[in-house]
């Protein structure tokens, strides 16, 4: 099914526009802003509605736009308002009206904005996304792609993570022959404990029985020191006798001093004999085996701490050998996504990176190859509505316009094409939104 037929009013630049396509090239030619992307643009918004409609779809100062196909067996009508709102009626050859019109066109419509020149000039990476809409591949690759890409930065922060645990577990030598648990650091520390508090109370008990021994000492001096008081008054009292009152008065005080004297001389006695010697704990032995158990706890937080980390290590390369599974499978799924996809052309295929033909990328091929696959793809896309449609015809010299009219042909297909041409010698000239003239006449 073709155009054999097209009348356009009021859309865009276009005033009134009226075309009966010859031929299976159908050039619509003029200087630049005089209506000829606008022609094309008409047939797409007419088959398309909402999809292709544009922001402002009607001429200036006009104030709706009216485009009519005859497709042959259907003749249909867009009417478009100034705000995008439009209408459609669509008959067919009969003039019966058919209901549900857009989805009858839908039906026919393939992928009609594939321009074969503009594929031509796409990045590969465009041309790859091109491939796959044409393709119609269920799988979303997209989805797929930033779910690889997401596990990808995961896997490289896991890595380093990796590469970090690894030089603390090289960092951390641990003795063999530990035991699997610590020694109890705190029983032999209690013990050293309660043999440093023995021994301050034996340091305390030996000061005291030394004070003990001082007073005695002291005490017995000051007895001697009375007798002697004693013998020497004895003395005196004869020689003294003016004195003897004040000497028998002192003599009785210092009798009743070395009275009191004796219970304290007796107590003393006591308690120095009875007052423990003190004897000392020898604590070398508890501190060195304390040093050991410390030493060897140390140890064991060590091998603790190192199996810690060991432990992450095994739990990040876990983690990142199931991401590249994730990923790797994903890759196969696109690879196998890819693989069964029905593709317009034989011997074409497509990576993430790149459109090939016969495992040679498009980009490596001559022009000339590259235009037959490019419109064998438009053609193979568009197998109900059999027309294609360029946009900048220009860019293409007399070869490449002879290989796509000689496919046209040889497989039935229409090709309107926009160019820019000033000579008005060349196909359908438009000129002020108008056709000027006709040189394929």
């Amino acid at each position: 099914m073709k155009i054999l037929g097209l009348v356009a009013e009021n859309y865009k630049r276009l005033r009134i526009v009226e075309i009966t396509p010859k031929g299976h090239v159908v050039q619509i030619t003029g200087k630049n802003g005089q209506g000829k992307t606008s022609v094309i643009d008409a047939i797409w918004s007419a088959l398309k509605g909402s999809k292709a409609i544009p922001e402002k779809p009607v001429r200036k100062g006009a104030e709706k736009a009216k485009i009519k196909l005859n497709l042959g067996e259907y003749n249909l009508t867009r009417t478009i308002n100034t705000n995008g709102t439009h209408t459609l009626k669509l008959e067919n050859a009969k003039g019966t009206p058919i209901s549900s019109p857009q989805a009858v066109l839908d039906d026919m419509l393939g992928a009609l904005t594939f321009d074969p020149l503009a594929f031509i000039t796409q990045t590969p990476e465009k041309q790859v996304e091109t491939l796959r809409q044409v393709a119609k591949i269920e799988l979303d690759i997209d989805a797929l792609n930033a779910a690889n890409a997401k596990d990808y930065d995961a896997r490289t922060d896991l890595n380093r993570d990796i590469k970090r645990l690894e030089v603390e577990v090289a960092a951390i030598t641990v003795q063999d022959g530990l035991p699997k648990d610590k020694l109890d650091e705190a029983s032999v520390l209690a013990k050293l404990n309660n043999a440093s508090a023995e021994n301050a109370k034996a340091q305390q008990a030996f000061k005291a029985k030394q004070e003990l021994g001082t007073e005695l000492n002291r005490a017995s001096q000051k007895l001697e020191d009375a007798n002697n008081s004693i013998t020497e008054q004895e003395s005196e009292i004869k020689k003294l006798e003016a004195q003897v009152l004040s000497a028998k008065l002192h003599f009785k005080t210092l009798q009743k001093a070395a009275a009191d004297m004796h219970p304290v001389i007796e107590a003393a006695q006591k308690a120095y004999a009875e007052a423990p010697e003190g004897a000392p704990v020898d604590v070398a032995e508890l501190t060195a085996e304390l040093q050991r158990v410390q030493l060897t706890n140390r140890e064991i937080d060590k091998r603790t701490r190192r199996q810690g980390i060991e432990d992450q290590l095994r739990a990040k390369k876990a983690e990142a050998e199931k991401l590249t599974r994730a990923m790797e499978d994903r890759i196969e799924q696109k690879m196998t996504a890819i693989q069964n996809a029905a593709m317009p052309v034989e011997g074409l295929t497509f990576n993430e990176n790149e459109v090939m033909f016969h495992g040679i990328p498009l980009t490596q091929l001559g022009e000339a190859e590259q235009i037959r696959i490019s419109a064998s793809i438009a053609m193979a896309a568009n197998p109900k509505l059999r027309i294609l449609r360029i946009l900048h015809g220009e860019s293409m010299d007399e070869d490449g316009l002879k290989i796509l009219a000689e496919m046209a042909e040889a497989n039935d297909f229409q090709i309107w094409m926009a160019k820019v041409d000033s000579s008005g010698k060349v196909g359908i000239v438009m000129e002020d939104g108008m056709v000027k003239a006709d040189a394929e006449d």
